[in-house]
């Protein structure tokens, strides 16, 4: 549901200003991330995880126009940049490590307090803290809610999104398959949709671990993202973009090899350690260098657009790429002549892992095509 949203949200904040639906974002999140926790049955969960979902699509996008519009172009804003991404790494790290540990002492509704806890103290303190992104027009808002929004493609686009990911989901699961006639209609009414939202734009333009042990050996991944994160600020706007990406992208290379070839009965730090240490460096120069590049091409009065479609394509690739690397993976588990159950598993791990290796080379060879012309982002204006 969050990538469906994206758009709509931030195309809604560039009209009644980005730290309105923020703020009004965080708070929506604190009342479902409470209700999700005391949900007591699956349904429950399913709907308040769905709310939950559109209260962070707001939230998204607008980080970027708050950005943009609160720090100009040069060093800061790359700062600014950097230090979203940098969040990122021990956030889901550290979240992680903690749902574990109350998953199992505790019960797991606590993480979802947690989080609520510290998102109530964040969204109170934006109140204040938040600069306040509003760009004065002619017109009312609720008039240019009506006539500066495109509403037809947007409901196009999240329709086909949300048909499109609900097949992928049904898909991957051991009760479905792609090829049944319901999944089969939803998906080709996904791929209509799209087609009319594409041609009305084009008319308008495995180890057995336990929980904590599990999570610890994230820490390199955590720690490596920070680093990340501080060195690209830094070179952002003196080394050009395409360097940048093709370079973190063979990173990346190097991890997928590591994880695609991986012995489980080896030691930790012989293969493991490597690849969690260097996953993080593509995507986090990747985030850093599409939030400049993105924020630089839009125009100043609709940045949490800029946002929202940025977020759109990350989480679209997420959502896909998590589906299809899953497909791979339960199709080759379940096809596969082991007969360990954990080796089948891993034959299936193994596969998703080679799919991701191949992914990875083909992006390191289109951003080095694409971006053949692409010279530095970040560098102050003269």
């Amino acid at each position: 549901m969050e990538l469906c949203v994206l758009l709509f949200s931030g195309a809604v904040a560039d009209v009644v200003g980005a730290k309105l639906v923020w703020v009004t974002g965080s708070f929506l999140y604190v009342g479902f991330t409470v209700a999700v926790g005391l949900s007591r049955t699956e349904v429950e969960i399913i709907l308040f995880r769905t709310l939950l979902g559109i209260a962070v699509s707001m939230c998204l996008p607008t980080a970027v126009s708050l950005v943009t519009n609160t720090f100009p172009k040069g060093n800061w804003r790359n700062v600014a940049f950097a230090t979203i991404g940098m969040g990122q790494p021990p956030g889901f790290s550290v979240g992680l490590l903690l749902g574990e540990i109350f998953t199992d002492t505790i019960g797991w509704r606590w993480s979802f307090f947690v989080s609520a806890i510290i998102k109530s103290v964040i969204a109170l303190a934006a109140i204040w803290s938040l600069p306040s992104v509003y760009r004065e027009s002619e017109k009312k808002w609720t008039r240019r809610l009506a006539e500066d929004i495109d509403w037809i493609g947007a409901l196009a686009l999240t329709a086909a999104l949300g048909i499109l990911l609900y097949v992928l989901a049904t898909a991957t699961s051991s009760y479905h398959r792609l090829g049944e006639p319901q999944n089969i209609v939803l998906l080709v009414a996904s791929v209509i949709l799209l087609g009319v939202f594409l041609l009305y734009m084009e008319y308008q333009r495995i180890q057995s671990l336990s929980a904590l042990q599990s999570s610890l050996r994230f820490l390199p991944h955590i720690i490596m993202g920070v680093f990340v994160n501080i060195g690209t600020g830094f070179l952002i706007s003196r080394v050009k973009m395409r360097t940048l990406a093709v370079t973190s992208g063979l990173v990346a290379l190097i991890s997928g090899r590591l994880m695609a070839t991986i012995d489980t009965h080896q030691s930790y730090w012989l293969a493991a350690f490597w690849a969690m240490l260097l996953s993080p460096v593509s995507c986090d120069v990747f985030f850093i260098v599409a939030n400049l590049a993105v924020s630089d091409a839009y125009p100043a009065d609709v940045q949490s657009l800029a946002g929202g479609v940025l977020n759109e394509v990350g989480q679209f690739g997420n959502t896909v790429g998590l589906a299809v690397t899953a497909a791979i993976a339960a199709s080759v588990t379940e096809h596969s002549k082991r007969t360990d159950s954990k080796d089948a598993l891993m034959q299936g791990y193994r596969a998703s892992f080679w799919a991701i290796f191949t992914a990875t080379a083909a992006v390191v060879g289109t951003t080095f095509v694409g971006l053949k012309k692409g010279g530095f982002v970040g560098k102050k204006d003269e």
